[in-house]
């Protein structure tokens, strides 16, 4: 037996090198094919419910981008869209699936949160890997290869999935990074400046075959819009985001060519077109078409796929003005990233019938109630534009504002002609610099018009001998505002001696806190403690407290019960989560509102500069979020803001004004106008708990 060779009956073999090679060769076979060849082959993606195959033909606007993440020519794509429109599928799981079978390299994929990179790398991922016979064959199969976070491959390859924090965007080096839904978390990470540049900064070293990718659909806003004759043809009004990144890049726009005059045009949301003549928005949706912006030559809906395979990309510069093709490089615009922009008409997913459904309903909310959060998010998610804000609230100075209020002057502490229902308002500051409760006294009248009739603070009480309040501390302080707010009246202006009484009193619940004997103290648990008293006194329906929670809610008042888990409330105390946002949005519509109709804003000439600063001292960030300066006093504002959950937690928005609710109603037969030989009531009697018998049986 030769020293060479194991006995036999030992029953050790030598691997087989030659099969070695032929096993593993594919691991070493050249990329050959695009990035739209590799899916279309082979790519199987989450549907929902299970995978279905990807055909690049059901979103051929698709096709230049993904193939563009493999050309050297270019260090960076972007593409910017509607939501739902085949973008994500494409962009991120056909750019994996190119990467790990074609050309792999280390990966990095930036989602907005980590909840959201792993539930994407739980469900989307998963499915789509599991389906997908060229990663199948790729996939090492240990555990330790494949967790919610990391991925690795038999080829070598590593893909990591993550948010953007300053540790996963520095030190490591990757050749591909790639970042989804770009616009659904801030651009900044940290002190380190804009994701987008410390994504680049990953892939530097792998200098041309390097990648960075993003795609979103538009998340922020515009404040100062552009006028369209200083935009560029392609360009995007400027704003953060995907946005910017876009306008950075070449601005490549996805374009029709109409059959009848052979003009190539946009297919922009303005293209649409719908017959007026119907009075339901649903009808109206259902008459939606296309038309050649030159001849005005019709599209049906049924043409929209085909339309959309034989559309092109065209950079900046690459259509002149009458709709022709121009091949001249000198006028084209040129960048190292390929920047793709297209809009909801031409997304597959979505059809024009519940585009012009969505864009008419949500219009109409903004124009009877000047509410912008459903307007915003029809061009943000479905059509994919930046949103342009409607609103000049925030534009308008106070000084503009209060020669305005000086130009129709009416009384303070006097309910004004065409006033229905009073609501008070309080703002409850704590801690040791400036105690006191804010309180306003807002009207409404038919068709939502307002009126402010008083201003004014609590700042003593009579029970410490004059001593300055503080609702932070002391329990006792929280009574005053029975009598000093909620049980107020006002008299009417027609001189007859008869009052309104308050329809509610809206109470913030959230002021700041303060410490005694070395102990915090909360606001709040004296508020929910001022509640319960009230219940006991009958006064409990006269009284709710509120909470802002903008990011958490989609209802503009929502009424809440705090349970076991909170240490100060178990489920009996009624609490209003405002959406904030919409609500200011709402009291800078009104006072916007130049001249006189439905939701009018009659501001105070009594009041002083202060009120007015205090009414403008926000701003709208890029996200459409109200932010207030450091420093700057804001409680007009919010209680302005407060009046307006009020009226509409009470049902104010429903209205009809033929027929009020008693409340609402004219003051000869409204139930808070109170004669003037008579004493308000305020208490409500507690009804007794009525004891029934159980039977002969006890």
């Amino acid at each position: 037996m030769s020293l060479k060779q194991f006995d036999p009956r030992l029953g050790v073999k030598f691997a087989d090198a030659a099969e070695i090679r032929r096993s593993l060769a594919y691991l070493c076979r050249p990329s050959d094919k695009t990035p739209v060849e590799a899916a279309d082959d082979e790519l199987w993606i989450s549907d929902g419910t299970d995978v279905t195959k990807f055909l690049s033909t059901q979103v051929p606007y698709m096709r230049e981008p993904l193939n563009c993440l493999s050309r050297r020519i270019y260090e960076a794509v972007i593409v910017g869209g509607p939501a739902r429109s085949g973008k994500t599928k494409a962009m991120v799981e056909g750019w994996i699936n190119y990467a790990v079978t074609q050309a792999p390299g280390d990966m990095l994929l930036i989602y907005s949160t980590k909840t959201k990179a792993e539930e994407m790398s739980k469900v989307d991922l998963d499915r789509c890997f599991s389906a997908t016979p060229g990663i199948v064959k790729l996939r090492t199969g240990r555990k330790s290869d494949d967790n919610l976070t990391f991925k690795h491959f038999k080829n070598g390859m590593n893909l990591k999935l993550d948010s953007a924090t300053e540790t996963s965007l520095s030190a490591s080096t990757y050749r591909y990074a790639g970042c989804s839904d770009y616009d659904r978390s801030d651009e900044s990470v940290g002190q380190e400046g804009s994701k987008f540049q410390l994504m680049l900064k990953r892939i530097q070293n792998a200098k041309s075959s390097g990648m960075a990718m993003a795609e979103s659909s538009p998340g922020r806003i515009v404040r100062h819009p552009k006028p369209v004759e200083q935009l560029g043809p392609h360009e995007v009004q400027p704003c953060g985001g995907i946005a910017q990144l876009y306008n950075t890049g070449d601005r490549r726009r996805f374009y029709w060519q109409c059959d009848d005059c052979g003009f190539y045009f946009m297919p922009h949301f303005e293209t649409l077109h719908w017959d007026d003549d119907y009075q339901d928005p649903q009808d109206k949706a259902k008459s939606a078409h296309c038309r050649c912006p030159r001849c005005t030559h019709r599209i049906d809906e049924v043409q929209k796929q085909d339309k959309s395979l034989a559309g092109k990309w065209f950079r900046e510069g690459a259509i002149d003005q009458y709709g022709e093709e121009v091949t001249d490089e000198d006028k084209i615009r040129q960048s190292k990233w390929a920047s793709f922009w297209f809009e909801g008409v031409v997304a597959t997913y979505q059809s024009w019938e519940n585009l012009v459904y969505r864009y008419l309903t949500a219009q109409e909310l903004h124009d009877s109630s000047g509410d912008e959060e459903t307007l915003k998010s029809f061009f943000n998610i479905d059509v994919g534009r930046p949103y342009i804000l409607q609103s000049r609230g925030q534009d308008i100075g106070a000084h503009e504002l209060q020669q305005r209020a000086m130009a129709h002057p009416y009384d303070r502490g006097v309910i004004p002609l065409g006033g229905r229902f009073l609501i008070m308002t309080v703002d409850v500051q704590g801690g040791k610099s400036n105690p006191r409760f804010v309180v306003q006294a807002q009207v409404f009248g038919e068709g939502l018009q307002r009126w402010l009739i008083d201003r004014f603070e609590i700042l003593t009480t009579p029970h410490r001998n004059g001593d300055r309040i503080n609702p932070a501390v002391y329990a006792e302080d929280w009574d005053l505002l029975i009598d000093q707010v909620m049980q107020k009246t006002y008299p009417l202006a027609d001189g007859s001696g008869r009052v309104m009484k308050p329809l509610i009193t809206l109470c913030d619940s959230g002021g700041s806190g303060d410490t005694r004997d070395n102990k915090s103290t909360s606001v709040t648990e004296l508020s929910y403690q001022f509640y319960n008293r009230l219940k006991g006194k009958g006064l409990a329906h006269l009284f709710r407290l509120l909470k802002g929670a903008s990011r958490e809610q989609d209802n503009l008042v929502k009424e809440s019960y705090p349970d076991k888990r909170s240490k100060h409330a178990h489920g009996e105390i009624p609490l209003l989560i405002l959406h904030t946002n919409r609500l200011k949005n709402r009291v800078s519509a009104s006072y916007e509102r130049a001249e006189f109709g439905s939701r009018y804003f009659w501001l105070p000439s009594w009041a002083e500069r202060d009120w007015f600063d205090e009414l403008t001292a926000e701003f709208v960030d890029e996200k459409g979020n109200w932010q207030k300066p450091e420093r700057a006093r804001n409680e007009s504002f919010d209680l302005c803001a407060y009046a307006e959950a009020a009226m509409h937690y009470k049902g104010g928005d429903e209205i009809n004004w033929q027929s009020p609710p008693a409340w609402a109603a004219d003051w000869q037969f409204n139930s808070n106008v109170v004669d003037a030989d008579q004493q308000p009531v305020f208490e409500r009697q507690v009804q007794p708990r009525r004891r029934h018998s159980r039977g002969i049986f006890g």
